[in-house]
């Protein structure tokens, strides 16, 4: 046995062995995506079959034993119906993957691949029955005949039509899937080329069993990347409820954190800020009267003018609810915007008397916000102020109580809103 067999079995030994883990990995997460486990599964076996198979036939070529002669002609025909399976298998998983990102999945093409892959499949038990495409000499040696060309073309029109699926429906696949269908597409088409010109080494098994471990790795990415999006909307989900319980404390501004919190997303997307960024503002937002909890409700729902000390009762929220967020710790922008949202650009807000950018950027937007939503909405001592009122008082502010950037932000916001929609 030569190096390069030696080589060639261990790598495709090994390729079997690690399609086999993957797809126990696949259906330990079928309850992701049932129909798409589905199929990568069967791919992902199929893969196994085609390296074990192959493995054998390498091992056994040039026996001439009995047993040598059954181990080359039955792997080698495993290897070539594996081939097509592996296409059939494939087009049934990007056929999910499409459906599930809303792109189109042309049935007719669909149907076409089919037709073509299982006519392939029929051209090949065919070749064994009369003699074509492949042959074995005296050494139990297997080798090509002219007819090639023909069995080659039955397994690349399908990948055309598939190639044109992926092309398609391009701007609907995330980067790690059109990362993964691009190799899957190319690398066998590219080993079927190198094979022509180094014969021994069966590079398109090496090639198309890296594709599949890539599709693979897709798929688990996008398994790993819905468990976060999961926890992402329990977290939400949770932090909303949370805020509407602060509400209910305070009948005379029920909805107000969740509006405080869409004037604050409206204000970081307006400043450019990431996405996550935006996010995290958002959920900050949310929670900025989290304190409020530890308020008499009286107070709070007292329609006349506080005293001194009811103010002072008020006043403590901020730095209440920083106490209650700080055991966040995965999210210490929380307790930030909890405490600090009163702080003004001046220096001679509360609890700390924070100043300009030392005040946190989340803090510095709900403090907008939290006043744009003040002035607009209903009080039991007085109804919203009109538009205008409230933008001359923002400008007047800007640069004293707010952020002059983040002032100028929301004096945009407004001159894009004459109707005044954004007031309760």
């Amino acid at each position: 046995m030569t190096a390069v067999q030696t080589f060639q079995i261990a790598f495709e030994a090994w390729g079997a062995l690690f399609c086999l883990i993957a797809a126990a990995a696949a259906f330990s997460t079928r309850s992701y995506d049932r129909k798409g486990a589905r199929s990568l599964i069967a791919l992902l076996l199929t893969a196994a079959v085609l390296n074990g198979a192959d493995a054998l036939a390498y091992y056994f070529r040039g026996n001439t034993t009995a047993l040598g002669y059954y181990m080359v002609r039955i792997p080698n025909f495993a290897v070539f119906a594996c081939n097509y399976l592996l296409m059939l298998f494939f087009l049934l998983y990007l056929c999910r993957v499409i459906e599930r990102c809303g792109g189109n999945e042309h049935p007719l093409l669909r149907n076409l691949a089919i037709g073509f892959i299982l006519g392939g499949l029929a051209l090949l038990i065919l070749s064994r029955i009369f003699g074509f495409y492949y042959a074995f000499d005296a050494q139990n040696r297997y080798y090509r005949l002219g007819s090639y060309w023909i069995m080659l073309a039955s397994a690349e029109v399908p990948l055309l039509f598939i190639a044109h699926l992926i092309f398609t429906n391009w701007k609907h696949l995330k980067s790690i899937e059109k990362s993964a269908f691009r190799e899957f597409i190319f690398l066998p088409i590219l080993g079927i080329v190198l094979q022509m010109f180094i014969y021994g080494v069966s590079i398109t098994t090496v090639a198309s069993t890296v594709a599949i471990l890539t599709v693979f790795l897709s798929f688990e990415l996008e398994y790993s990347d819905f468990l976060v999006q999961k926890e992402r909307k329990l977290l939400d989900q949770m932090i909303a409820a949370f805020a509407e319980t602060i509400d209910a404390k305070d009948p005379y501004t029920g909805g107000h954190s969740g509006r405080v919190a869409k004037y604050a997303r409206m204000l970081a997307q307006r400043m450019g800020l990431s996405k996550e960024k935006v996010r995290r503002v958002y959920q900050t937002a949310l929670l900025h009267d989290v304190g409020k909890i530890g308020v008499d409700e009286t107070i709070l729902r007292k329609p006349e003018k506080l005293s001194a000390s009811e103010f002072g009762q008020v006043k403590g929220h901020s730095a209440r609810g920083s106490s209650i967020l700080s055991n966040i710790t995965e999210m210490p922008e929380l307790a930030a915007g909890a405490r600090w949202h009163h702080e003004r650009y001046d220096g001679k807000g509360y609890p700390d008397g924070l100043k300009g950018r030392d005040i946190p950027l989340e803090a510095r937007i709900i403090s907008v916000a939290d006043s744009y939503d003040a002035m607009t909405s209903d009080r039991p001592y007085r109804s919203y102020l009109p538009q205008q009122r409230v933008r001359e008082e923002i400008e007047r502010n800007a640069g004293t109580q707010f952020d002059p950037r983040i002032a100028k932000c929301m004096l945009d916001i407004i001159d894009e809103d004459p109707d005044y929609r954004l007031h309760e």
